[in-house]
Protein backbone atom coordinates (compact mmCIF):
# COMPACT_ATOMS: atom_id res chain seq x y z
CA UNK A 1 0.00 0.00 0.00
CA UNK A 2 1.05 3.56 -0.65
CA UNK A 3 0.67 5.97 2.28
CA UNK A 4 1.20 9.74 2.25
CA UNK A 5 3.59 10.69 5.07
CA UNK A 6 4.61 14.16 3.93
CA UNK A 7 5.90 16.65 3.30
CA UNK A 8 3.32 18.56 5.33
CA UNK A 9 2.68 22.34 5.32
CA UNK A 10 4.92 24.69 7.28
CA UNK A 11 7.49 21.95 7.73
CA UNK A 12 5.27 20.09 10.19
CA UNK A 13 5.89 16.41 10.81
CA UNK A 14 2.26 15.28 10.74
CA UNK A 15 -1.34 16.40 10.90
CA UNK A 16 -4.04 16.38 13.58
CA UNK A 17 -7.72 16.40 12.61
CA UNK A 18 -10.36 17.00 15.26
CA UNK A 19 -13.63 15.56 14.01
CA UNK A 20 -17.07 15.52 15.61
CA UNK A 21 -19.96 13.26 14.58
CA UNK A 22 -23.19 15.20 15.13
CA UNK A 23 -25.47 12.16 15.28
CA UNK A 24 -27.67 13.56 18.04
CA UNK A 25 -30.72 11.35 18.50
CA UNK A 26 -30.25 9.41 15.28
CA UNK A 27 -27.55 7.31 16.87
CA UNK A 28 -29.83 6.30 19.74
CA UNK A 29 -33.22 5.68 18.10
CA UNK A 30 -34.28 2.92 15.75
CA UNK A 31 -37.35 2.64 13.54
CA UNK A 32 -38.23 1.42 10.04
CA UNK A 33 -37.37 3.92 7.33
CA UNK A 34 -37.88 4.17 3.60
CA UNK A 35 -34.45 3.51 2.10
CA UNK A 36 -35.14 4.52 -1.50
CA UNK A 37 -36.96 7.71 -0.49
CA UNK A 38 -35.39 8.76 2.81
CA UNK A 39 -37.53 11.08 4.92
CA UNK A 40 -36.36 14.62 5.49
CA UNK A 41 -35.81 14.21 9.21
CA UNK A 42 -38.74 16.33 10.33
CA UNK A 43 -40.49 13.40 12.03
CA UNK A 44 -37.74 12.14 14.32
CA UNK A 45 -39.80 12.17 17.51
CA UNK A 46 -42.63 10.43 15.63
CA UNK A 47 -40.40 7.41 15.13
CA UNK A 48 -41.61 6.35 18.54
CA UNK A 49 -38.34 5.27 20.20
CA UNK A 50 -38.78 2.75 22.97
CA UNK A 51 -38.22 5.51 25.49
CA UNK A 52 -37.27 9.15 25.53
CA UNK A 53 -33.85 8.39 27.00
CA UNK A 54 -32.20 8.13 23.58
CA UNK A 55 -33.92 11.23 22.32
CA UNK A 56 -32.86 13.18 25.41
CA UNK A 57 -29.25 12.00 24.96
CA UNK A 58 -29.32 13.50 21.49
CA UNK A 59 -30.77 16.75 22.81
CA UNK A 60 -27.89 16.96 25.30
CA UNK A 61 -25.45 16.76 22.40
CA UNK A 62 -27.33 19.40 20.44
CA UNK A 63 -28.01 21.94 23.17
CA UNK A 64 -25.13 21.38 25.64
CA UNK A 65 -22.27 19.38 24.11
CA UNK A 66 -22.09 21.09 20.73
CA UNK A 67 -22.04 24.68 22.05
CA UNK A 68 -19.38 23.65 24.57
CA UNK A 69 -17.24 22.17 21.76
CA UNK A 70 -17.67 25.25 19.56
CA UNK A 71 -16.70 27.55 22.43
CA UNK A 72 -13.60 25.45 23.07
CA UNK A 73 -12.56 25.53 19.41
CA UNK A 74 -13.08 29.30 19.26
CA UNK A 75 -11.01 29.90 22.40
CA UNK A 76 -8.20 27.71 21.07
CA UNK A 77 -8.39 29.05 17.52
CA UNK A 78 -8.73 25.53 16.13
CA UNK A 79 -10.36 24.27 12.93
CA UNK A 80 -12.48 21.11 13.00
CA UNK A 81 -14.57 18.85 10.79
CA UNK A 82 -18.19 18.05 11.69
CA UNK A 83 -19.78 14.95 10.16
CA UNK A 84 -23.54 15.33 10.04
CA UNK A 85 -26.45 13.01 9.20
CA UNK A 86 -28.18 15.28 6.71
CA UNK A 87 -31.60 14.81 8.29
CA UNK A 88 -30.18 16.81 11.20
CA UNK A 89 -29.35 19.59 8.75
CA UNK A 90 -32.99 19.47 7.68
CA UNK A 91 -34.16 19.67 11.30
CA UNK A 92 -31.66 22.24 12.57
CA UNK A 93 -30.35 24.23 9.58
CA UNK A 94 -29.41 27.32 11.59
CA UNK A 95 -27.18 25.24 13.89
CA UNK A 96 -25.05 23.99 11.03
CA UNK A 97 -25.07 27.29 9.22
CA UNK A 98 -23.51 28.81 12.34
CA UNK A 99 -20.84 26.09 12.38
CA UNK A 100 -20.15 26.89 8.74
CA UNK A 101 -19.85 30.62 9.49
CA UNK A 102 -17.34 29.80 12.24
CA UNK A 103 -15.04 28.41 9.56
CA UNK A 104 -15.35 24.71 10.28
CA UNK A 105 -15.85 21.97 7.70
CA UNK A 106 -19.17 20.16 7.39
CA UNK A 107 -19.08 16.65 5.93
CA UNK A 108 -21.58 13.88 5.18
CA UNK A 109 -22.54 11.13 7.62
CA UNK A 110 -25.51 9.37 6.05
CA UNK A 111 -29.01 10.78 6.04
CA UNK A 112 -30.47 9.27 9.22
CA UNK A 113 -27.33 7.47 10.42
CA UNK A 114 -28.18 4.38 8.36
CA UNK A 115 -26.34 1.12 8.95
CA UNK A 116 -24.72 0.32 5.59
CA UNK A 117 -24.42 -3.35 6.56
CA UNK A 118 -28.18 -3.52 6.08
CA UNK A 119 -27.76 -2.20 2.51
CA UNK A 120 -24.95 -4.47 1.37
CA UNK A 121 -27.22 -6.09 -1.23
CA UNK A 122 -28.98 -2.88 -2.26
CA UNK A 123 -26.54 -0.36 -3.78
CA UNK A 124 -29.45 1.54 -5.36
CA UNK A 125 -30.88 2.31 -1.92
CA UNK A 126 -27.45 3.34 -0.64
CA UNK A 127 -27.02 5.63 -3.66
CA UNK A 128 -30.44 7.18 -3.01
CA UNK A 129 -29.46 7.94 0.59
CA UNK A 130 -26.24 9.58 -0.61
CA UNK A 131 -28.21 11.75 -3.02
CA UNK A 132 -30.69 12.73 -0.29
CA UNK A 133 -27.74 13.77 1.85
CA UNK A 134 -26.16 15.84 -0.93
CA UNK A 135 -29.49 17.52 -1.59
CA UNK A 136 -29.75 18.61 2.05
CA UNK A 137 -26.22 20.05 1.99
CA UNK A 138 -26.98 22.01 -1.19
CA UNK A 139 -30.36 23.25 0.01
CA UNK A 140 -29.37 24.47 3.45
CA UNK A 141 -25.60 25.05 3.31
CA UNK A 142 -25.04 25.72 -0.40
CA UNK A 143 -22.10 23.32 -0.53
CA UNK A 144 -21.16 19.91 -1.84
CA UNK A 145 -19.39 18.18 1.07
CA UNK A 146 -15.85 17.06 0.30
CA UNK A 147 -15.85 14.29 2.90
CA UNK A 148 -17.90 11.32 3.97
CA UNK A 149 -17.95 9.14 7.07
CA UNK A 150 -20.19 6.08 7.10
CA UNK A 151 -22.46 5.73 10.14
CA UNK A 152 -21.00 3.23 12.62
CA UNK A 153 -17.90 3.01 10.39
CA UNK A 154 -19.52 0.20 8.43
CA UNK A 155 -19.10 0.00 4.67
CA UNK A 156 -19.92 -2.38 1.81
CA UNK A 157 -17.74 -3.50 -1.05
CA UNK A 158 -19.74 -1.25 -3.38
CA UNK A 159 -19.56 1.83 -1.10
CA UNK A 160 -16.22 3.21 -2.42
CA UNK A 161 -17.55 3.29 -6.00
CA UNK A 162 -20.71 5.08 -4.86
CA UNK A 163 -18.60 7.71 -3.08
CA UNK A 164 -16.56 8.21 -6.24
CA UNK A 165 -19.69 8.60 -8.34
CA UNK A 166 -21.10 11.10 -5.84
CA UNK A 167 -17.97 13.26 -6.17
CA UNK A 168 -16.43 12.94 -2.70
CA UNK A 169 -12.76 13.87 -2.28
CA UNK A 170 -12.19 11.72 0.80
CA UNK A 171 -13.69 9.16 3.16
CA UNK A 172 -12.95 8.62 6.85
CA UNK A 173 -14.55 5.30 7.80
CA UNK A 174 -11.88 2.61 7.49
CA UNK A 175 -8.88 1.33 9.44
CA UNK A 176 -6.06 0.23 7.11
CA UNK A 177 -3.37 2.64 8.20
CA UNK A 178 -2.30 5.71 10.16
CA UNK A 179 -1.68 7.93 7.13
CA UNK A 180 -3.80 8.82 4.09
CA UNK A 181 -4.09 6.26 1.30
CA UNK A 182 -6.22 5.72 -1.78
CA UNK A 183 -9.39 3.63 -1.72
CA UNK A 184 -8.11 1.96 -4.87
CA UNK A 185 -6.94 -0.81 -2.53
CA UNK A 186 -10.62 -1.74 -2.23
CA UNK A 187 -11.63 -0.97 -5.82
CA UNK A 188 -8.98 -0.21 -8.50
CA UNK A 189 -11.35 2.19 -10.25
CA UNK A 190 -11.71 4.42 -7.17
CA UNK A 191 -9.39 7.35 -6.40
CA UNK A 192 -11.18 8.68 -3.31
CA UNK A 193 -8.70 9.25 -0.48
CA UNK A 194 -9.05 7.47 2.86
CA UNK A 195 -8.19 9.34 6.07
CA UNK A 196 -8.12 6.35 8.43
CA UNK A 197 -9.69 6.09 11.87
CA UNK A 198 -9.57 3.70 14.81
CA UNK A 199 -11.87 2.79 17.68
CA UNK A 200 -9.10 3.66 20.14
CA UNK A 201 -9.39 7.25 18.90
CA UNK A 202 -13.17 7.45 19.37
CA UNK A 203 -14.71 8.79 22.56
CA UNK A 204 -17.71 6.43 22.30
CA UNK A 205 -15.47 3.38 22.77
CA UNK A 206 -14.64 4.62 26.27
CA UNK A 207 -17.80 6.37 27.40
CA UNK A 208 -20.92 5.46 25.41
CA UNK A 209 -23.31 3.69 27.75
CA UNK A 210 -26.64 2.29 26.55
CA UNK A 211 -28.76 -0.18 28.40
CA UNK A 212 -27.66 -3.78 27.73
CA UNK A 213 -27.69 -5.66 25.45
CA UNK A 214 -27.41 -2.82 22.93
CA UNK A 215 -24.06 -1.31 23.90
CA UNK A 216 -22.19 -0.73 27.12
CA UNK A 217 -18.75 0.79 27.59
CA UNK A 218 -16.96 1.12 30.89
CA UNK A 219 -16.49 4.67 32.18
CA UNK A 220 -12.74 5.20 31.91
CA UNK A 221 -10.58 7.46 34.00
CA UNK A 222 -10.04 10.59 31.88
CA UNK A 223 -6.32 10.53 32.66
CA UNK A 224 -6.16 7.04 31.15
CA UNK A 225 -7.90 8.13 27.95
CA UNK A 226 -5.68 11.22 27.74
CA UNK A 227 -2.57 9.01 27.98
CA UNK A 228 -3.84 6.72 25.21
CA UNK A 229 -4.68 9.57 22.87
CA UNK A 230 -1.43 11.40 23.53
CA UNK A 231 0.62 8.24 22.93
CA UNK A 232 -1.22 7.59 19.68
CA UNK A 233 -0.72 11.18 18.57
CA UNK A 234 3.00 10.96 19.28
CA UNK A 235 3.33 7.71 17.37
CA UNK A 236 1.22 8.70 14.37
CA UNK A 237 2.68 12.18 13.95
CA UNK A 238 6.16 10.80 14.59
CA UNK A 239 5.73 8.59 11.52
CA UNK A 240 4.38 11.41 9.35
CA UNK A 241 0.75 10.35 9.55
CA UNK A 242 -2.61 11.93 10.35
CA UNK A 243 -4.04 11.63 13.85
CA UNK A 244 -7.82 11.62 13.33
CA UNK A 245 -9.80 11.97 16.54
CA UNK A 246 -13.51 11.15 16.44
CA UNK A 247 -15.77 12.61 19.11
CA UNK A 248 -19.51 13.01 19.61
CA UNK A 249 -21.13 16.05 21.24
CA UNK A 250 -23.34 13.77 23.33
CA UNK A 251 -20.25 11.97 24.67
CA UNK A 252 -17.22 14.29 24.74
CA UNK A 253 -19.41 17.21 25.83
CA UNK A 254 -19.32 16.25 29.53
CA UNK A 255 -17.02 18.50 31.55
CA UNK A 256 -14.43 15.87 32.56
CA UNK A 257 -14.17 14.66 28.95
CA UNK A 258 -13.68 18.13 27.52
CA UNK A 259 -10.69 18.26 29.86
CA UNK A 260 -9.22 15.29 27.94
CA UNK A 261 -9.62 17.21 24.69
CA UNK A 262 -7.97 20.29 26.17
CA UNK A 263 -5.03 18.23 27.45
CA UNK A 264 -4.59 16.60 24.04
CA UNK A 265 -4.49 19.96 22.25
CA UNK A 266 -1.98 21.32 24.76
CA UNK A 267 0.18 18.22 24.29
CA UNK A 268 0.10 18.56 20.49
CA UNK A 269 1.00 22.22 20.63
CA UNK A 270 3.88 21.56 22.98
CA UNK A 271 5.38 19.24 20.35
CA UNK A 272 5.55 22.14 17.88
CA UNK A 273 5.47 19.90 14.81
CA UNK A 274 1.73 19.35 14.37
CA UNK A 275 -0.50 20.78 11.63
CA UNK A 276 -4.05 21.24 12.93
CA UNK A 277 -6.30 21.07 9.87
CA UNK A 278 -9.77 20.42 8.56
CA UNK A 279 -9.96 17.04 6.91
CA UNK A 280 -10.73 18.51 3.50
CA UNK A 281 -7.52 20.54 3.77
CA UNK A 282 -5.54 17.38 4.51
CA UNK A 283 -7.13 15.54 1.58
CA UNK A 284 -6.44 18.42 -0.81
CA UNK A 285 -2.83 18.62 0.34
CA UNK A 286 -2.34 14.87 -0.15
CA UNK A 287 -3.87 14.99 -3.62
CA UNK A 288 -1.63 17.89 -4.61
CA UNK A 289 1.43 16.16 -3.18
CA UNK A 290 0.82 12.98 -5.12
CA UNK A 291 0.10 14.90 -8.32
CA UNK A 292 3.35 16.86 -7.94
CA UNK A 293 5.30 13.64 -7.34
CA UNK A 294 3.75 12.05 -10.43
Amino acid sequence: MRYFTGPWPQGKRGAVCLSFDCDFAYAYTRAPRGAVNPPDGSDLINKRPRSLSGYSRGLYGLHVGLPRILDFLAREGLPATFFVPSANIERYPSVFQSIQRAGHELAAHGHEHENLAELRDDPAAEAAILQASLTSFRRHLAIAPAGYRSPAWDMNAHSPKLLQQAGFLYDSSLFAGEAPYSMEVYDPSVSVLELPIDWALDDAAYYLFLKPPASMAQYHDPDEVARIWQAELDGIVGHGGVFTLTCHPSVIGRHHRMAILAALVAHARLRGDVWFARMAEVAAHVRQGWQAAA
